[in-house]
């Protein structure tokens, strides 16, 4: 049986707590054990079953605590720890729902990982053109160049992966933001010269003259920057538009481009940090997770926008 006056203080447990009597009946459970009872784990009243009834049948059988042990459970992640029963009082099974917890770990290793090998391409590219230098090309000055120029481009990408991961980061971690006015046209101007695309391909922007928006400076050029990267190596002919807009209190700014586009089935996930579209081998998707991460930490959205030709992204944050 519970004492009186222990199920008041059960309440308070950080866990849910799961009184059981000795033929392992649920006589009793806290507000934070309510979650297994709608998930049909258990029932008040009645015995456990399964995995949670081997765990429990431990703390009648031997008079230890039962060590915290991991279980699954209705496709939740439980750690299960527990104090045994006595003559008189009941055994307790103290749970704890970890589902998130683990998947915030799962995607942090995804993203050590996958970061590692983000940066590993150009410090190979950097290495190798440094040894061929140092083994004579550095003497010709047509190869001295165009080594050089290798490793320019390769620092420059890890220059730009640093900087995305710094941002991602930064994002990630709640930090509050200086947000500002921020003029739009010469952003997106900034952002057409910054642009390298395919021979075939212009880039473009229409902005009102006096457009504005309430944004954090570095966010937002690293959320465009993002977005316009992912278009111009998407794209090899027609354009890379960029357009932005206001209505109803909030400003548009729409990346728009003539390449393959989004398939549906990419459409829910292609915001997501690492995933990518195809095993192309070029890259795992950060910049459009930066992109993301970077526009909710100033409180907007961005949009997958459903168009019929090419792939268009759409940010939407406050008007200046």
């Amino acid at each position: 049986m519970v004492p009186d006056g222990m199920d008041r203080l059960f309440d308070r447990f950080p866990q849910a707590v799961v009184a059981l009597d000795r033929d392992l009946r649920v006589v009793a459970m806290n507000q934070r054990a309510h979650f297994l009872a709608e998930d049909g784990v258990i029932r008040t009243g009645e015995p456990l079953n399964g995995e949670l009834r081997s765990l429990a049948m431990q703390l009648i059988a031997d008079p230890e605590p039962l060590a915290p042990t991991a279980l699954v459970l209705a496709g939740r992640s439980l750690r299960i720890g527990g104090i045994p029963a006595d003559d008189r009082d009941a055994a307790f099974l103290l749970i704890e729902d970890v589902t998130a917890e683990l998947r915030q770990e799962r995607v942090m290793r995804e993203f050590v990982r996958n970061a590692a090998h983000e940066l590993r391409t150009p410090l190979t590219g950097i290495a190798v053109a440094v040894e061929v230098l140092q083994s004579g090309a550095k003497n010709d000055p047509v190869e001295r160049d165009r080594f050089l120029a290798h490793v320019e481009r390769h620092s420059n990408r890890l220059a730009r992966i640093a900087h995305s991961l710094l941002v991602l980061a930064r994002a990630q971690s709640g930090e509050e933001l200086r947000v500002e006015l921020v003029e739009l046209t010469p952003l997106l101007d900034r952002l057409v010269r910054e642009a390298v695309p395919s021979p075939n391909v212009a880039v473009n922007a229409m902005c009102p003259a006096s457009l504005a928006v309430a944004a954090e400076p570095d966010l937002l050029h690293a959320a465009l920057s993002a977005l316009v990267d992912n278009a111009v190596s998407h794209t090899t002919e027609g354009s890379v538009r960029l357009d932005a807009s206001e209505s109803d209190g909030r400003v548009s700014i729409a990346v728009a481009d003539t390449g393959g586009g989004v398939l549906p089935e990419h459409r829910a996930r292609i915001l997501e940090p690492f995933y990518r579209v195809g095993n192309t081998g070029e890259g795992f998707g950060l910049g459009l997770a930066i992109a993301a991460q970077a526009v909710e930490a100033m409180h907007g959205e961005l949009l997958v926008d459903e168009v019929a030709d090419g792939a268009r992204f759409t940010i939407r944050l406050p008007v200046g």
